[in-house]
């Protein structure tokens, strides 16, 4: 199990073969990925608060229902931002804005 799961990461580009590289260069995909992947789902998240806001119409249940999802989305949206500035001051180096020492990015 293991190993196939080494074989993925390897696949993806998330782990190197090289086995000693800095925590840095192998925490960097990782960050990024995760990144990307939580900039997306937000981005979904917000347009869909968004649309059941344009769709509520004079109903207040989903209006107060939209509202309510837009509030998780922005809430969601800071922890993701705080958690990459975690991160970013853990590992000094890794600016999450602009990929720091990560070359990909």
């Amino acid at each position: 199990m293991k190993a196939k799961a080494l074989l993925l990461l390897l696949m993806l580009g998330i782990v190197s073969a090289d086995t000693s590289t800095d925590i840095r260069n192998t925490l960097c995909p990782l960050v990024t990925l995760v990144r990307q992947i939580g900039v997306f789902v937000a981005i979904v998240m917000l347009s869909w608060a968004g649309i059941s806001f344009m769709t509520s119409g004079s109903d207040p249940m989903k209006h107060k229902e939209a509202e309510k999802r837009l509030e998780y989305v922005i809430t969601g949206i800071l922890i993701l931002v705080m958690a990459f500035y975690i991160v970013a001051r853990m590992f000094g180096g890794v600016n999450v804005l602009s990929g720091g020492d990560c070359p990909w990015v």
